[in-house]
């Protein structure tokens, strides 16, 4: 479910309606149907229980801010009430509209009024209406989902379970087999985060009637976030607009409060809805939601630029990313700004609301947007993304990932090598409940972070009657996040440890010295690491050739344990072949395949930055002796040649060419060689060939055995 659905002003007997009290029961349903179609869906919820009730109208003026949720404007009960929720005795002759009681159970769950909705799936499951009501049908799922987000898990579990029996609907059988994941995740005690604390920020934000997407406005110290105010006490009159959203602007104190807010104002603040923006960072771009206040399904994205010190009017973005009869809401942007991700139900997605992206270039113009697959969406309803620059992780929102119950707050990280986005973590109590969750976004430390959240009902006054539920705005603290390595380093031939040997921790940025430790009598090392730490980390020991690993805690999001091992061969007393290395016949000119394997040779070289090395040519035993002794040497000085130029130092590096005088094989021996041994085969080819041997591992003292 997105959240920009729920905005809602309501005026019963308004001059829309003018309904007498004596409305016919089948006008009320057009009614209730009507506005079920614009989305109105508390409006939808009211109708259609006075129909229910076979009641007339009655009523004030019950106003629906922008973003709150279940206003539920039905009279309210007789406190001695009992009658329990999920109570099954009234579905019976009682209700002669089966497809009235359908459509009310789902005008609550869309108006995420959960325990009405509860109540009255309880009694649809046993109210079969026509299939061809496609759009009210599958009360069985939606009855699960209702005690889902009520906390009923062992409950809801059942109810899966059963429907899972009784439909043919795959979509909403697979959506229920992640839910029954999500209720045992829910249950299951690991789920909660004991370490963090997640509370409601003060009453300088949550002033309103409905407070959300608290987002950054141009550094971590300011903030922007939408809210309705229109019940507050004292509000000036400009600001008492019938519930509607605006954007607010408030700085952080060093208390963690919060100062005085402003109202970012005219252009970008007017008669429409505000919510849910995202600033450049070089704070010149301004995109926000916006939703006309005559047509609750015109919901876009819009764009203001800060010129000459004040916002210019914004301008509704082309049909790229506001696609006509769709919606699209919660603009994010990448660090440069030139990726728009954001919220949109168009054509071409995995089914409800996705995240879609496209790329902006230096004018401002949009890219054919693209769907960021099935990893991260689903058939249900992914919302309000967050991406961190500095993690290069996405967090987003979604109803049917498995979560623990409405809007789960999940995160995705982008992986540059293999240049994809990571499977989906949900985050867990407490940033989710069994309510909606989202809004998320946390500083460049990890340590700090806000979400908004209807886990708590909102304070009400009298213009509003039963339960309502809204969004707040929440504040969490994590613990420092903690970092460090261990391993061993090992004998790559016989698995033995090996004591004493090096390892050096190199930061690849250059900001801070070089680290050195030694592992321990049984190969053994260990150490603590710091946050956005790029390690190359190399193990070398006399008489073996090095190894090495890079370790990364930049981006990370959560406290991590290293284990990396390190498997260091003997370097042989004799040579070892380089395979693979072919000449032009008759010359010394590299190949292109053998300058590939040259590179290596040279990745090899960098990491055993200590050996001097002999390159050996040798050629096979046919032709003249000296002839062949000087096109060994000229082969073995072409590899020195390209060592060098791809950055190898000189000083560490010999051509020897040997020609025919070491071969592997007697060739002559061999049928398939000639009696003479001149012509080509097997053995010629093992004898020409190209080696190295290691000098000296005295390159550099600093690796020399003591």
């Amino acid at each position: 479910m997105n959240t920009m659905q729920r905005i809602y002003i309501l005026i019963l007997f308004g001059l829309s309606y003018n309904i007498a009290f004596t409305q016919s029961r089948s006008e009320i349903i057009k009614f209730g149907d009507n506005e079920y179609k614009n989305e109105n869906y508390a409006s939808a919820a009211y109708f259609y229980k006075k129909a229910v009730d076979n009641k007339g109208l009655s009523g004030g003026n019950l106003v629906h801010p922008y973003e709150a949720k279940t206003w539920n404007p039905a009279p309210k009960k007789n406190k001695n009430d009992t009658t329990s929720i999920n109570s099954k005795s009234d579905s019976s002759s009682k209700y002669d509209n089966p497809l009235l009681i359908h459509k009310l159970a789902h005008a609550y769950r869309k108006n995420s009024d959960y325990l009405n909705a509860e109540k009255w799936f309880a009694i649809a499951i046993n109210l079969p209406i026509d299939e061809m009501e496609l759009e009210f049908t599958d009360a069985g799922f939606w009855y699960g989902e209702a005690l889902m987000k009520n906390n009923k898990y062992d409950e809801a579990i059942k109810q899966f379970e059963n429907y899972k029996v009784e439909s043919t609907n795959q979509e909403l059988r697979k959506r229920s087999d992640k839910n029954i994941i999500g209720c045992y995740y829910a249950l299951d005690n690991s789920s909660t985060k004991n370490d963090i604390v997640v509370t409601k920020s003060d009453s300088s934000i949550n002033a309103g009637t409905s407070t959300y997407s608290l987002n950054y406005f141009g550094d971590e110290m300011t903030y922007v976030y939408s809210t309705a105010k229109s019940n507050e006490p004292n509000s000036k009159k400009e600001d008492q607009q019938s519930g509607l959203s605006d954007f607010y602007t408030t700085q952080k104190m060093f208390d963690g409060g919060f100062s005085e807010s402003n109202s970012i104002g005219f252009p970008i603040n007017s008669t429409d809805y505000e919510g849910a923006g995202v600033l450049s960072i070089d704070k010149t771009t301004f995109y926000f939601t916006r939703k006309s206040a005559t047509n609750s399904k015109d919901i876009s994205i819009w764009v203001s630029k800060y010129f000459n010190g004040q916002w210019m009017s914004p301008i509704k973005l082309d049909k790229k990313v506001n696609v006509e009869g769709f919606k699209s809401m919660h603009p994010a942007l990448s660090l440069e700004g030139d990726i728009l991700y954001y919220a949109s139900n168009r054509s071409g997605g995995q089914g409800g609301m996705d995240i879609w992206f496209c790329t902006i270039d230096e004018y401002g113009g949009l890219s054919e947007p693209t769907n960021m697959g099935n990893l991260i969406n689903t058939t249900g309803d992914e919302v309000t993304p967050f991406f961190n620059y500095f993690t290069k992780t996405l967090y987003f929102s979604s109803d049917a990932h498995g979560g623990i119950g409405g809007l789960d707050i999940y995160k995705s990280s982008y992986n540059e090598d293999e240049d994809s986005w990571g499977k989906p973590t949900n985050l867990g109590r407490p940033f989710n409940s069994n309510k909606d969750d989202a809004y998320f976004i946390i500083d460049k430390k990890q340590e700090n972070g806000y979400l908004s959240s209807d886990r708590i009902p909102c304070d009400c006054d009298d213009r509003y009657e039963g339960s309502a539920y809204c969004y707040n705005v929440f504040q969490f603290v994590q613990p420092d996040m903690v970092f460090s390595i261990s391993g061993t380093v090992f004998n790559a031939e016989t698995d033995e440890v090996i004591p004493n040997a090096l390892i050096s921790f190199k930061d690849i940025r250059s900001e801070k010295e070089t680290i050195f430790l030694t592992t321990d009598e049984e190969g053994n090392y260990k150490m603590d690491l710091e946050v956005n730490w790029d390690l190359f980390l190399k193990a070398q020991k006399a008489k073996y050739f090095g190894d090495a690993s890079n370790i990364s805690t930049s981006g990370l999001t959560e406290s991590k344990h290293f284990i990396q091992d390190f498997f260091l061969t003997p370097i042989p007393t004799g040579e070892l072949e380089i395979p693979g290395i072919e000449y032009d016949f008759d010359k010394a000119t590299l190949r292109p395949k053998s300058k590939e394997i040259l590179d290596k040779l040279i990745e090899f070289l960098t990491l055993n930055d200590n050996i001097v090395i002999e390159i050996r040519a040798h050629t096979d035993a046919r032709g003249n002796d000296d002839y062949n002794l000087k096109l060994s040497q000229k082969r073995a000085q072409s590899v020195v040649d390209y060592l060098i130029k791809g950055g190898v130092s000189k000083e560490r590096l010999q051509a020897m060419g040997k020609g025919e005088t070491e071969p592997l094989d007697d060739c002559s021996k061999y049928e398939d060689c000639g009696e003479t041994g001149k012509d080509d085969c097997d053995c010629h080819q093992k004898n020409r060939r190209t080696a190295f041997k290691t000098l000296s591992e005295d390159f550099k003292d600093v690796f020399k055995e003591k």
